[in-house]
């Protein structure tokens, strides 16, 4: 004959052992909740039933539960939404962008044909030494060359393709760094940028990728948009 054990209102006992038999974290599902408390009350001892302030109380915890999971629900389909809506926005708008001239931040240069796109940086003081640094993909160095004396304002460097051996590299994009420093040896906040027309868009991963020749401007990296120069 077997025995259907029973428990009291305030024994601990039944729910220790559903929760382990029914999953291995020590948290539960809505689910197994609402069947771990179907299952109490079936087997609670009827010569001492659940309080009905106990069972209140863990129908509380229920709800609370139950309205925590939907409220995650609906904020990740409200932030996903967003997301998916500035996307969309910043592709169309990229589109009307064709032919106006940017001005962004950058630290890549191309490689074409033994012709690169102009290095440009604008220093905010006068420099005793200015270095600029190419490196390549892995983020070894391609060529180091050291510049002298500049006074502050913007500055242009144009890279003839070549290592520090004199041997031209492949085409291509590579990523460059331009540091200065003082007669007295104090470093100089530099300011790496590039300027020219859109001349194109291309999209990466559904997200909208600028275009000023060859080389890619993210709009994340745009500081100023004006009309083109007339004359």
């Amino acid at each position: 004959m077997s025995v259907v054990p029973t428990y009291g209102a305030n024994s601990t006992s039944f729910i220790n052992s559903y929760s382990q038999q029914n999953t291995a974290s020590s948290e539960l599902n809505q689910d197994q909740f609402l069947s771990m408390l179907v299952a109490q009350m079936s087997y609670q001892d009827p010569l001492a039933p659940m309080d009905s302030q106990q069972f209140a109380a863990q129908l509380a915890q229920f709800t609370s539960v139950e309205q925590l999971v939907q409220m995650n629900a609906s904020l990740d389909a409200s932030l996903e939404a967003q997301l998916l809506m500035n996307q969309a926005v910043n592709n169309t708008m990229s589109a009307q962008l064709m032919g106006l001239n940017v001005e962004a931040i950058n630290e890549t240069v191309v490689l074409d044909d033994g012709e690169s796109t102009p290095i440009m940086y604008e220093l905010p003081g006068t420099a005793t030494t200015v270095t600029v640094t190419i490196y390549d993909d892995d983020g070894s160095v391609v060529k180091t060359e050291v510049l002298g004396m500049q006074p502050a304002g913007e500055h242009t460097y144009e890279w003839d393709g070549t290592n520090d051996l004199g041997v031209s590299v492949n085409n291509g994009e590579y990523t460059f760094e331009v540091t200065a420093a003082t007669s007295e040896g104090n470093s100089l906040q530099v300011d790496q940028f590039i300027t020219g027309i859109i001349t194109g868009v291309i999209y990466e991963d559904g997200s909208a990728v600028l275009k000023i020749g060859n080389l890619p401007v993210y709009l994340s990296n745009v500081t100023a948009l004006n009309l083109p120069d007339e004359g």
